[in-house]
């Protein structure tokens, strides 16, 4: 974590936090894998707390790829976020 806080730019206690929340995400995940396969597949979360659990998750989610890209984008010089080959107007 050391080296990647060095190289990316972000403190070693934001990158942990990052880390721990996303193994806390993966075990919920695969808790819910298994209460899905003892429902079904379709089965999605119906109560209200559940909902919000979900919601949460996929939001740190989604800052943790963000804060990926950054990373990504400091380290190789690059915008992977702008999009390559665009037509010409």
């Amino acid at each position: 974590m050391r080296k990647l806080a060095k190289t990316s730019g972000y403190s070693r206690a934001a990158i942990s936090r990052w880390v721990i929340a996303e193994r806390k995400e993966m075990g919920k995940r695969a808790m819910l894998e298994v209460s899905k396969a003892s429902k079904g597949k379709d089965a999605m979360p119906t109560g209200v707390k559940e909902l919000q659990e979900a919601l949460r998750m996929a939001r740190l989610h989604i800052c943790l790829l963000e804060a990926t890209i950054d990373i990504s984008d400091e380290q190789f010089g690059t915008n992977i976020r702008k999009k390559a080959g665009t037509r010409p107007s």
